[in-house]
């Protein structure tokens, strides 16, 4: 029994004493290890300061009062007088997966842009690294006011986040800026501009639909018939509706969706304080650590190697 051995048992150890010298180092070095740290504060607090607020504007939308503007569209038949369904039915989740993406599409981000325009975004565009490219042409003839547009409404899309819960029928419209008031516009500005496409594009099939029965219609009865004088009054106020759309403003188009939307409000969304200097402060302790450990390598790691 006496001459049994204990394999590997020299080298834990030495792995136990290498540890154990690693661990007295960063002590003997501790006075340093508290400088590094406290100057790594010290950076997390500048940097809290130095970083600019962000405010992220949320607005929600009832996903079946877009569905139902939608679909399925109700027309009169003028030649019974009854209503009827037209040609589209559509899956009411499927319509709201396809306005989540036309909310975040380069479209509907040109109207927001021409609806606000240029100069009340002057101060979220100048924040980025862009704005240069916007608002400083130089008298160049190769960047018009459509380029300008184009560029603002790409730029509006990176704060832009749009989410979809077609279970729930809801859809979340989010905006993040260092202006909360102007988060809050330009939030609730791709909602309305949602709510007026949606809108534009039932009065389209409508009108499309009533210039089509007005025509044949017309062939069959004359110019002079009643039923005529109907379909163009009815051709007429549809005309008169577009545009009327086309020229809301985005407070009336929100208001008279009533409780199916809830405007943007603002909250702060960063920086987080205690996230950023925790994070340093962990980043600071490694250093600190790793800075103990290799100026005391000559005594943790060779006595550890020779034991």
């Amino acid at each position: 029994m006496s001459n049994v051995e204990i394999p590997f048992a020299s080298g834990s150890i030495g792995s136990g004493l290498g540890l154990a010298a690693a661990l007295a180092g960063v002590w003997r070095r501790k006075r340093l290890v508290l400088w590094i740290i406290a100057a790594a504060l010290a950076v997390g607090i500048a940097a809290v300061v130095m970083m600019p607020a962000r405010y992220t504007a949320q607005a929600y939308i009832r996903g079946e009062f877009v569905a139902s503007d939608t679909l399925p569209m109700q027309v009169k038949n003028m030649s019974t007088g009854t209503m009827s369904t037209g040609p589209i039915s559509l899956d009411p989740a499927r319509v709201i997966e396809t306005q989540s993406r036309l909310l975040q599409s380069n479209r509907l981000a040109r109207r927001v842009v021409s609806q606000l325009g240029l100069e009340r975004l002057q101060p979220l565009l100048n924040s980025r690294e862009w704005s240069s490219d916007i608002f400083s042409f130089n008298g160049s003839a190769a960047r018009g006011p459509e380029d300008q547009v184009d560029l603002a409404a790409s730029l509006l899309l990176k704060g832009l986040s749009v989410t979809s819960e077609p279970r729930a029928y809801l859809i979340t419209v989010r905006y993040s800026a260092a202006d909360p008031e102007l988060a809050e516009i330009i939030a609730n500005a791709f909602v309305a501009e949602l709510l007026r496409s949606t809108r534009l594009q039932v009065l389209s099939q409508q009108r499309h639909y009533a210039q089509a029965t007005l025509s044949n219609q017309l062939g069959k009865f004359g110019s002079k018939h009643p039923k005529i004088a109907e379909l163009t009054t009815q051709l007429s106020a549809t005309n008169d509706a577009l545009e009327k759309q086309m020229n809301e403003s985005r407070e009336a188009i929100l208001q008279a969706a009533g409780e199916n939307v809830t405007k943007a409000v603002a909250g702060p969304s960063g920086p987080r304080p205690i996230f950023v200097v925790g994070l340093i402060l962990i980043f600071g302790l490694l250093i600190g650590v790793a800075t103990s450990l290799w100026l005391e390598r000559s005594k943790w790691w060779l006595g550890g190697r020779l034991a």
